[in-house]
Formats: C-alpha cells, sequence, structure tokens
C-alpha cells in the first residue's frame, strides 16, 4: 500500500528528474552564434546573396584588423561609447524622475501624458539635422539626441510600473499615516522596478541607435561617422565589422543590465532561476 509520503517522495524526484533533463536556457542562447554563422556562411558562399549586400564571414573576418588597426579608431570607440554613456544616463533619469512625477499626480498624468506621447511619434532621424543645426557637429548634440531616443521607454515604463503595487498594501500603508513619498519609495518603487529594468533594457538599445543614426547624419567622429566613411568607399566587409562593434555594444548594455538587475530585483532574478519555487 502506497503511504501520503512515498507519493511525495515520488513527485519530489519526478520534479528532480523533470528539472535535471530541462536544457539550460543559457546552453541555448549559446548556440544561437553558431547557428546564425552557419547560415550566414552558408547564403554568402551559395551565392544566395550577393557579396556586395552582405560580404562571406571570411572577409568580413579580413576586414577586422584592417577596421581595428586604423589610425584614430580607438578615438572613435570612445567617443561613440562616451555619446551613448552619456545620452542613457541623461534620457534614463529625465524619463525616471517624469514617470515619478507624473505616477504620484493623476492631475498631472492626465495632463502631460498626451503631449509626451504625442512627441514620441517624432522620429529621431527626422530630429538629427534639427539638432545638428542647433548643436553642431560635436558631441553635445549626439548625447542630447542619444538622450531622445532612450527618454521615453524609461519614462512610460515606470509610469506604467508604479500602478503595479496592490491597491491593499497601499491603502494599509495610508491607514498608518504614510505619507505620499513613503508609500512611492517603499511600495511603489519597489514593485514597479522589474517593469523599469525592462525600460531601461529598451532604453538603452535605442540611446545606442540615436547616437549612431545622429553620428550617421553629420558628424566628426565616431563609429558612426567611420561607417559612413567605408560605407562611401563601398567597402561592404568593412562596414560589417562596424556593424558587429554595434551588436557588441549591444550585448554589453544588456548584461551590465542584467546583473544590475538581479542584485537590485533579486526577488525576481530568483523566481526566474529557480521557476519550481513559483510551483511550490
Amino acid at each position: 500500500m502506497t503511504t501520503v509520503s512515498d507519493q511525495v517522495t515520488e513527485l519530489r524526484a519526478g520534479g528532480t528528474a523533470q528539472r535535471r533533463r530541462t536544457v539550460s536556457p543559457y546552453v541555448v542562447t549559446a548556440l544561437i552564434a553558431p547557428v546564425i554563422f552557419a547560415v550566414w556562411y552558408y547564403i554568402t558562399n551559395s551565392g544566395l546573396v550577393p557579396s556586395i549586400l552582405l560580404p562571406t564571414p571570411q572577409k568580413v573576418a579580413a576586414a577586422v584588423p584592417k577596421v581595428v588597426g586604423a589610425n584614430g579608431f580607438s578615438d572613435h570607440v570612445l567617443r561613440t561609447v562616451t555619446e551613448i554613456v552619456l545620452g542613457f544616463g541623461l534620457g534614463a533619469s529625465v524619463g525616471f524622475a517624469l514617470g515619478l512625477l507624473l505616477g504620484s499626480s493623476i492631475r498631472l498624468r492626465t495632463a502631460y501624458l498626451p503631449f509626451l506621447s504625442a512627441l514620441e511619434a517624432i522620429p529621431t532621424v527626422i530630429l538629427a539635422p534639427v539638432i545638428i543645426a542647433w548643436f553642431g557637429f560635436g558631441i553635445e548634440g549626439k548625447i542630447f539626441q542619444a538622450a531622445i531616443a532612450c527618454f521615453y521607454a524609461v519614462f512610460i515604463t515606470t509610469l506604467s510600473g508604479l500602478g503595479l503595487a496592490e491597491p491593499n498594501s497601499v491603502a494599509l500603508m495610508r491607514s498608518l499615516c504614510a505619507s505620499r513619498w513613503q508609500i512611492m519609495r517603499m511600495l511603489k518603487i519597489p514593485a514597479a522596478l522589474p517593469v523599469i529594468f525592462g525600460g531601461l533594457q529598451l532604453g538603452a538599445t535605442t540611446a545606442i541607435i540615436g547616437a549612431i543614426v545622429s553620428e550617421f547624419v553629420g558628424s566628426d567622429a565616431g563609429l558612426g561617422y567611420l561607417l559612413q566613411r567605408y560605407r562611401s568607399g563601398f567597402d561592404t566587409p568593412a562596414v560589417w565589422v562596424i556593424i558587429g562593434i554595434f551588436l557588441i555594444f549591444g550585448l554589453v548594455a544588456y548584461f551590465i543590465l542584467w546583473l544590475a538587475e538581479r542584485k537590485i530585483v533579486f526577488w525576481r532574478a530568483a523566481a526566474i532561476t529557480r521557476p519550481d519555487l513559483e510551483k511550490q
């Protein structure tokens, strides 16, 4: 006769075996790059895509020393990284602050949210020539462009995340005579952090795009300027090397924010790492 303890033991053993059979998502992530390179190698070496549009991996690899070893390459990289970091910092800070401000007042949210949403409908590519006319070809305009590009993602996710706090918890804190700032700091912001980090991830990507587009439209330095120069010379492999560097920027930004989220929003990181905890 099977006892309750035997059934519990069988369920635990089955759950352990199921977890062991589950493929780690990190393994799947690591396999993506080889698959992409294999497809790239096949379609370029088989002639399915003209080399003027997409060169072979061999040609791109051969162009890496030329691009990386070019005179002033490190200065171009430093210029673009500075624009991205400062632009992201400025745009994310303003977006977070405005999200908190509008999230704390229904009147302010009703008055200003439609206007801010309408501004987001203006493509940043259109604004690039205007910003260059204001700030010139220097670094200031590129920082401003990156800040504009990432602002709305952080702003709207902050504003939306503040509404995720449990109404009963809010009512309880109000009954304890907690101030509006205490409710915001102790309850609403922690509840909104997972959503805010999603906005930061998106904002980092758009900040990279904003800085590069601004350099591409008009600049005296930076990787966008370098890409424009290689494109004008029809050096397609070198162009794809620069594109690969942009990809590396995106990966680095993602992992930095991912690590920050695991440290700050530790309760969500534990649930993602151990999904079996949510089922218990």
